[in-house]
């Protein structure tokens, strides 16, 4: 019988193999039993301080111990854990803190430093460490455990909440999909507190009882092939710059990549010339993985990855996904339409967004607002958004919200974001604005406001001045356009 909470399906491996390497954070190595030792003194300092499953915990540590005690941590007392990127922006962050009521945070030093009435707050989980014994695993709760953003076309992230059944159900389709062994070793280059990182790297290495080989510093195409050749590494999920830069890397020696079984691209389409030049350098073929915040992990390649590079693949085990019309009707096979999703593991509403949630869960699926195809044999093929968003190396951005930053400079008249073609990120930030007077507004002095307010990768990269923003008669801005 399947333990019945996230941290009852750990402290099953922990118990099971305490001596095991559960981590390797660059240099350092945690067993299972180390790790276990960690979560349970983290989470018994939040008891010290009177934490109830009611209460959620922000965490906004980047790649780091710190980050998985803190959400283990978070579970076992049967809390909700907010992950953050840390390097949001200051209003971006006290959004995120209101929305989902934070009554305890956690983060950098310098972070919280900037942060005015910020809860109750750490800059490390050992601070509000107590050792005791081991903790009663609790069961499962149906309500939120882990409350996640995402962009969409509303000018601000929407809340989502997944349970801990939802985030377990996508965790053992997952598992049944691609084999996940104790003996698999996980590298993991992209950040935890993303989807991809949260789901197929940290709980997909954890509730194995596989090894974890967490990199904390920026990507490095040397370093992550060091470290995929040095620990032996089984499986690798990533996004599609991270393997451009290694197909595009020159090394002394070719690495040795025997013990790679899966290499795994998500976030954003891997364009075949990357794949077909990975595969020719190295002779593994990267599988492509298609989700969503809302969702999890939904379908990957793992059947015909050198056949069929440009495929997302099957759904996971257990889910329905399936190609329809503009009046819902299912299409046939070729056809594109949008692509609908049922499954176990996913959230079944926006919180506090009633209408938007009635537009995009219908009968127990959701609608992606991506565009698609499926052949005979069941693969899918991604076409294009429905929706407007901008997919930079992965990360989601709502042209809605830059428009409404960029709105408020005083030079700016009107102004329309867009996505442009990037070699190395897949899409970039394109601002076209229509200055209130001419001469009095540069796009460097447009970029700093922007940066002062955004995160890095919401940021225009590309900021144009014209006299107008083209319309169509009923005032529909024309982005093709632009």
């Amino acid at each position: 019988m399947m333990e019945c909470s996230i941290y009852s399906r750990f402290v099953h491996v922990a118990e099971a193999h305490p001596a095991r390497t559960a981590l390797v954070v660059e240099d350092h190595s945690y067993t299972y039993g180390d790790l276990r030792e960690r979560i349970d003194a983290f989470a018994r300092g939040l008891l010290a301080r009177d934490c109830t499953p009611s209460d959620a915990v922000a965490i906004l540590f980047p790649n780091s111990l710190d980050f998985i005690v803190a959400v283990l941590g978070t579970f076992a007392v049967g809390a909700k854990a907010v992950p953050l990127n840390p390097n949001f922006k200051l209003d971006e962050i006290e959004h995120a803190l209101t929305a989902t009521a934070a009554r305890f945070v956690l983060a950098p030093t310098k972070l919280l430093e900037a942060l005015p009435d910020v809860p109750a707050s750490s800059d490390s989980v050992d601070a509000w460490s107590a050792p005791a014994e081991p903790l009663d695993a609790p069961s499962r709760r149906a309500e939120a455990a882990v409350y996640m953003f995402s962009s969409g076309s509303t000018g601000r992230s929407k809340r989502i909440t997944r349970s801990e059944a939802q985030l377990l159900a996508e965790y053992d389709a997952l598992r049944r999909t691609i084999d996940l062994l104790p003996s698999d070793c996980i590298l993991c280059t992209i950040p935890l507190f993303h989807a991809h990182g949260f789901g197929n790297a940290l709980f997909a290495a954890l509730l194995t009882g596989a090894k974890l080989v967490l990199r904390t510093k920026e990507f490095n195409p040397r370093s992550t092939m060091r470290a995929l050749v040095e620990h032996g590494v089984t499986l690798y999920p990533a996004v599609p710059f991270m393997f451009k830069m290694l197909a595009e890397t020159r090394f002394a020696e070719p690495p040795d990549l025997r013990a790679v079984r899966l290499l795994f691209s998500a976030g954003a389409a891997l364009p075949e010339s990357v794949s077909r030049s990975f595969l020719e350098r190295f002779g593994h073929p990267v599988a492509q993985l298609f989700g969503s915040t809302e969702t999890g992990a939904l379908s990957i390649n793992v059947a015909h990855p050198r056949e069929k590079p440009t495929s997302v693949g099957r759904p996971l085990h257990g889910y329905a996904i399936e190609i329809r019309d503009e009046a819902g009707r299912a299409l046939p096979s070729g056809t594109k339409g949008e692509i609908w999703v049922k499954s176990p593991a996913m959230t079944r509403a926006y919180d506090g967004l009633d209408d938007m949630t009635t537009a995009c869960f219908v009968d127990g699926y959701f609608f992606t607002g991506d565009l698609g195809t499926m052949d005979d044999d069941g693969d899918l093929y991604i076409a294009e958004r429905k929706k407007l968003l901008i997919n930079v190396a992965g990360f989601k951005v709502d042209p809605l919200e830059v428009e409404q930053v960029l709105a408020r400079h005083p030079g700016v008249a009107d102004v329309v974001v867009v996505g442009a073609p990037h070699p190395g990120y897949g899409e970039e930030v394109k601002a076209v604005v229509v200055a209130k007077t001419e001469d009095q507004l540069s796009a460097e002095a447009l970029g700093q406001y922007a940066a002062e307010h955004l995160t890095e990768y919401k940021v225009p990269k590309r900021i144009e001045f014209i006299a107008e923003i083209p319309r169509s008669p009923l005032g529909k801005v024309l982005r093709k356009y632009l």
